[in-house]
């Protein structure tokens, strides 16, 4: 099954809870009626998690929005456009995972900060900018995702091993596992034949 339709659908189900809850409606199938993420305070761990799920997240969406223009090698143009599209609908989840929290938390939920790009994603971004598009380009920008990648699959490995007790949130995050070790992969195939 194609992996955007596998998020899409995720996206709708999180979305809903959060739709019921904002709406005053009981979700649908729901004993609670205020939808199963609304009715537990995110953690500590599971902020920390999806601030930096984002911040990488962010990272590799920018530089992807770059090579989608920049990129000489098919497979990788093709890679930078699947990025965005997986990027952003990562980013929409996890937005609407946050907004029940934030609005229901009366602790450290309520006051997190958004995810910002760190000095090194900033760097990156604008040395992609500025680069011409070429060989060059190809493998700075697929050395960022390779780097990147693996950050993210650090982040949603080291979160699952903290035996997270928010099941949805738990569930994102496997599914992210599984689709960003994916990616290692495929960027692994494009490595190979780039040489």
């Amino acid at each position: 099954m194609d992996r955007r339709v596998i998020l899409a659908g995720l996206a709708t189900a999180l979305a809903a809870p959060a739709f019921a809850q904002t709406s005053g409606s009981p979700a649908t199938g729901s004993a609670t009626g205020a939808g199963r993420m609304s009715g537990r305070q995110m953690s500590q761990a599971d902020m920390q998690h999806m601030q930096e799920t984002m911040r990488l997240g962010m990272m590799a969406l920018e530089t992807s929005r770059i090579a989608q223009q920049k990129a000489q090698n098919a497979d990788l143009k093709q890679f930078a456009t699947f990025e965005v599209q997986e990027q952003t609908t990562m980013s929409e989840v996890l937005k609407s995972m946050m907004e029940p929290a934030t609005t229901a938390a009366t602790g450290a939920a309520a006051s997190a900060p958004p995810a910002q790009m760190d000095a090194k994603g900033r760097e990156m971004i604008q040395k992609l900018q500025s680069a011409q598009a070429g060989q060059a380009f190809d493998r700075e920008y697929l050395q960022g995702q390779m780097e990147g990648h693996s950050a993210l699959l650090q982040v949603q490995t080291q979160y699952l091993q903290s035996n997270p007790q928010n099941r949805e949130h738990a569930n994102v995050a496997k599914l992210a596992r599984g689709m960003i070790t994916e990616h290692i992969a495929l960027l692994e195939d494009i490595q190979s034949k780039l040489k």
